[in-house]
């Protein structure tokens, strides 16, 4: 007999309790189901319960053996933290037809006196060693004299610098290319000097910027510079890769990963959440990679009962084989689950469960590592180990 964690429930304050006798339900795609304990992993400290106003939370009845609809209370969910992925969705019924805004909504229940949740840590959590390294780098910013247009862009958007992995992210806009090369390579540099394994991530939105607003003269020639000069920083390029002419222009630049973004690798699943995200042209620009000396990986934001269909399973399975993707990034896909499932265009179809596909990866590709941040280029090949896969005995 398998012990399932009890349900929680919120109050219309907030304030959240467990049920003596209700127990949780977790959801995937549109069906309701119980989670056993084996599922279930501990809540990383610090992580914020939060309820859904307007829901009522979807409960199992052990005394009736069956669902029953919980009438006195919210739903309650987390946002895993950094480097977890969730396995199901909460489970609960709309009070009224809205759509929720873009989260990584998560199920929470209480067992053994501890807030557990179907979620697994795919990566290895980034130290205290790295939270010092962000915090020295801030000290350094808010100390600089002269004047750098990159200084004053990164200490007014303080989450782009270190709180993940010893990276810097630079999300490419109107405003983040201010700084001419010579006031980000100063910046970069000195950064390398205070992290271990400094990242340093060009994270390119091909939907929202036209190359025809963005000069990239600057930001290219300090690319050049830092490959030529300080071989410790690793440099990658994020991208739904829409563009192949952009593309080139950061791979003859000297960028040492190419990271494309992905809902799905499936053609007619990309279709759904985006129109203008073309499956072509990332494969064109995958291909134009072919025999570059530059990793590659594939950042997949997942959806439980949709990244793990059948046909997307099968898709995935052949992209990362076809185009030699040496690290697949999973990360939680933001968003009210309604907003796809309810969707006429998503046929109805076998669901492994991510733990299942996820194992069918690593079974067919072997040296693919799997993990959550990107990664410096020295550490891209280190396998931290696979999740713990709990079984059922």
């Amino acid at each position: 007999m398998y012990d399932i964690p009890k349900l929680l429930f919120a109050d219309d304050k907030g304030v959240i309790y467990d049920h003596p006798t209700l127990k949780m339900t977790v959801r995937s795609e549109n069906l309701e189901t119980v989670p056993y304990e084996l599922e279930m992993e501990a809540v990383p400290p610090k992580t914020k319960l939060n309820f859904l106003e307007d829901t009522l939370p979807l409960a199992y009845n052990p005394e009736k053996a069956g669902m029953e609809v919980f009438k006195s209370g919210h739903a309650v969910y987390i946002e895993p933290p950094e480097g977890y992925l969730r396995l199901y969705l909460p489970a609960y019924k709309k009070r009224k037809e809205i759509m929720f805004e873009d989260r990584e909504y998560t199920p929470i229940g209480w067992m053994n006196e501890t807030f557990v949740s179907p979620i697994i840590n795919v990566d290895k959590i980034p130290d205290k060693n790295s939270e010092a390294t962000g915090n020295k780098f801030h000290g350094f910013l808010k100390s600089f004299k002269k004047k750098n247009a990159f200084v004053k862009y990164l200490l007014s958007n303080s989450d782009l610098y270190h709180t993940k992995n010893e990276e810097i992210r630079l999300p490419v806009d109107k405003d983040s290319m201010q700084a001419d090369s010579k006031e980000l390579t100063e910046i970069l540099s000195h950064y390398s000097e205070v992290a271990d394994k400094p990242v340093f991530n060009i994270d390119y939105d091909d939907f929202n910027v036209s190359n025809g607003e963005i000069d990239f003269t600057q930001l290219l020639e300090g690319i050049k510079y830092l490959r030529k000069n300080n071989e410790k920083l690793s440099i990658t390029f994020s991208s739904y890769l829409q563009n192949i002419e952009t593309l080139k222009m950061f791979t003859d630049a000297g960028v040492d990963c190419v990271n494309v973004k992905m809902i799905s690798t499936n053609t007619e699943t990309n279709r759904i959440f985006n129109k203008e995200n073309n499956t072509d042209n990332v494969y064109k620009s995958l291909q134009a990679l072919h025999k570059q000396n530059i990793f590659k990986s594939l950042t997949l934001y997942t959806m439980p009962g949709l990244t793990d269909r059948e046909s997307e399973t099968e898709s995935l399975r052949d992209f990362l084989s076809t185009f030699d993707i040496n690290l697949l990034l999973l990360r939680n896909l933001k968003g009210d689950p309604d907003r796809i499932f309810f969707s006429e265009n998503l046929k109805t179809e076998d669901i492994k469960g991510l733990k299942n596909v996820i194992k069918l990866i690593k079974k067919k590709m072997k040296n693919l590592k799997i993990g959550y941040f990107n990664r410096h280029k020295e550490q891209f090949l280190i396998e931290y180990g696979m999740p713990d896969f709990k079984r059922r005995k």
